[in-house]
């Protein structure tokens, strides 16, 4: 019975292949079990145990919206909504780029000048209230007269009526021995301050000119006005000479 089992133990452990392809083969098979499954994930899922089981997406029911009778519903127009693809009808001529606006970059609380002096200037367009805004009146422009590039002529008469002194000649004694007698004419130009410049004769006697143009040099006139301005007038003057009886 000893030889037996010593024959038995030796026959035994010279076979180990045949343990070694037996478990080969069943992890084998259990290996081919689960990569089955993911090999055909739609398919349906083999179970041990019992029958297939096939899963389904579950879908729900849509919901009854119920509107009430005699109301209107407001339909868009103008907006046409479509899966399909269309090609637009006109091609860019260009691309549009968006920038950004430069960041700020400074103090906090600084503003930039520019936008700082423009919010002064919208501050100071707004009136205070309470108190109404000062309007300054139009400047008003004074226009001097000026007064006339030549002197103005005035006839003798009207410059006779603005003398205000007017000494008489004196009478030549030579004319008064030779009983000459007779009118003497002179042109002169009255300033704006009434005194006689440019003296110069026109005509009369000879011996009689000399007083003439000697008493009427310090006459003085009332300044002629014009606009308000006093100006220059060219006039003549009269002398008569007359001897009494």
């Amino acid at each position: 019975m000893f030889e037996q089992t010593f024959v038995d133990t030796q026959t035994r452990a010279r076979q180990p292949w045949s343990l070694a392809a037996s478990a080969a083969v069943q992890t084998g098979l259990v290996g081919l079990l689960l990569i089955i499954p993911l090999l055909h994930p739609e398919g349906p899922m083999m179970r041990l145990d019992g029958p297939p089981v096939v899963y389904r997406p579950m879908t729900m029911a849509p919901i009854p919206v119920v509107i009430p009778a005699g109301s209107k519903i407001a339909r868009p127009t103008g907006l046409v909504f479509s899966s399909a693809l269309t090609a637009p009808r006109t091609v860019p001529t260009g691309v549009v780029r968006i920038t950004d606006a430069p960041e700020f970059v400074g103090e906090v609380g600084s503003i930039p000048s520019a936008v700082g002096d423009a919010i002064n200037t919208l501050i100071g367009a707004i009136p205070k209230a309470g108190v109404p805004a000062v309007v300054k009146p139009p400047a008003t422009v004074v226009e001097t007269p000026q007064p006339p590039a030549a002197p103005l002529r005035v006839s003798t008469n009207v410059q006779a009526a603005l003398l205000i002194f007017g000494p008489k000649p004196v009478y030549p004694p030579l004319a008064r021995a030779t009983r000459q007698q007779g009118r003497v004419r002179l042109q002169a130009i009255v300033g704006a301050d009434g005194a006689i410049r440019n003296l110069r004769l026109i005509s009369g006697p000879p011996l009689l000119v000399e007083s003439a143009l000697e008493a009427v040099g310090r006459w003085r006139y009332r300044p002629t006005i014009l606009n308000g301005v006093p100006v220059e007038v060219t006039t003549e003057v009269e002398v008569n000479f007359t001897l009494s009886q």
